[in-house]
């Protein structure tokens, strides 16, 4: 009885961690570049490791949850702005943080003061040679043109190339929050992706398909529901054996 407990109450931790993974997702069903968490199920094998395997099987069956990012692509959308730019297919763009390189898929740029290509937070995008500084003199903004390949052309010269890189492992990612992520220690390095397609004057839109993750959230929704409800017949079962055994020892 405890047991079943015991297992009830772990199904409804899951359950409300995958509430909030689909709430977060909801949340930023107009986020560009935002990426969706899909949470699975799993057993915990380090855990099983450091004690008796046989006999902890033997009585239990804890899961545990976690969650990997869904890396699929958000439709395209135009938007005429020069600075804006969408990854067609695998890559994403690389930003210089202060605590190393991060990676997004949100192509909205700037230019600082400086004349430093900017994600909106102000942090420096990457090029093959590093930050991409635009002297623009002159000249507008609108007159800077970023080819399909991601070369970033100020009247026909070549100022840079955006860097890009594929992640192979979704695994080996973690948000790092304002859209960025970053990899996961341990991770092996990123690599440029086989084909770049890069699209001037568009956005990248979330991934979240708003009615798939509302049906979701209503199917978790009952299945806490109908934990909670066993917990409930659970105690009260305990408690007429309790009762049953006071009066048979009494």
């Amino acid at each position: 009885m405890l047991d079943r407990l015991k297992m009830t109450g772990q199904a409804m931790i899951m359950r409300v961690a995958q509430l909030e993974t689909i709430a977060n997702n909801l949340a930023n069903v107009s986020t560009t570049g935002f990426k969706r968490d899909e949470l699975f199920v799993n057993e915990l094998e380090k855990k099983l490791k450091e004690i008796q395997f046989d006999k902890f099987l033997a009585k239990n069956q804890i899961p545990t949850a976690g969650a990997i990012v869904d890396l699929s692509q958000g439709s395209l959308k135009g938007t005429g702005r020069t600075l804006d730019v969408a990854v067609s297919g695998e890559g994403m763009f690389v930003v210089e943080t202060p605590q190393g390189e991060a990676y997004t898929r949100d192509g909205r740029f700037t230019l600082s003061d400086e004349g430093v290509l900017t994600n909106l937070g102000g942090l420096p995008i990457l090029g093959e040679g590093g930050q991409i500084e635009i002297d623009l003199q002159q000249k507008t903004p609108s007159q800077i043109i970023i080819n399909d390949q991601g070369e970033v052309l100020l009247d026909g010269n070549t100022i840079d190339t955006l860097r890009l890189v594929a992640v192979d492992n979704a695994g080996n990612l973690k948000k790092a929050g304002e859209n960025l992520f970053e990899l996961k220690p341990g991770s092996p390095p990123l690599n440029p992706p086989e084909t770049i397609s890069v699209r001037q004057g568009f956005i990248e839109e979330s991934n979240v398909n708003p009615i798939y993750e509302m049906v979701s959230l209503i199917e978790v929704q009952r299945a806490y529901q109908t934990s909670q409800k066993m917990i409930q017949e659970q105690d009260r079962l305990l408690g007429r054996a309790v009762t049953e055994i006071s009066r048979v020892t009494g």
